[in-house]
């Protein structure tokens, strides 16, 4: 393999058989469900990484339905995002959200979300999936993001699958 070849494909290992597409990658008609709960502040910060600091006590729990990624296709994922700030040397204050942990269902993503991304990825030990609303369970306990419908989860596929 040529140098310039070896360029051109360099996106990911291997080189002949990589896990994930190249970009550009889009994301359309995405579905929110995110949940809001309070929880130990001194858990989150020993589990939060330095320089970051904890700035409060309550953590997002994610469900994102994504049906229509190019590149990827139809998948799902979840995750936990824990609000955070940063403080520069020259004392410049950015806030925002660590991530702590993200599952999602399909292994290119796995692998994309890591190598490209950075974000701390894995396949679920639960599977997620999209049921239609009764009239009878609207979301009233949780900040909802999403088209009528509820997320579910299914204990039939709790076994682990590799990455």
């Amino acid at each position: 393999m040529k140098l310039i070849e070896v360029r051109r494909k360099a996106l990911a290992m291997p080189l002949n058989d990589p896990a994930f597409p190249p970009g550009p990658y889009k994301f359309y008609n995405r579905e929110f469900v995110v949940i809001t709960y309070r929880t130990d502040p001194d858990k989150l910060r020993e589990v939060v990484p330095e320089p970051l600091e904890v700035t409060g006590d309550t953590v997002a729990y994610e469900f994102i339905r994504m049906p229509d990624s190019t590149g990827f296709g139809d998948y799902t994922e979840t995750g936990q995002v824990i609000p955070v700030r940063f403080k520069t040397r020259d004392g410049t204050v950015q806030e925002g959200g660590y991530v702590h942990a993200m599952y999602l269902d399909d292994n290119a993503l796995i692998a994309g979300g890591r190598e490209i991304w950075g974000f701390p990825k894995s396949w679920p030990a639960q599977r997620f999936r999209m049921r239609e609303m009764s009239s009878s369970a609207p979301c009233t306990t949780a900040r909802c993001y999403a088209s009528p419908r509820r997320w579910a989860s299914s204990t039939a596929s709790s076994t682990r699958r590799p990455y």
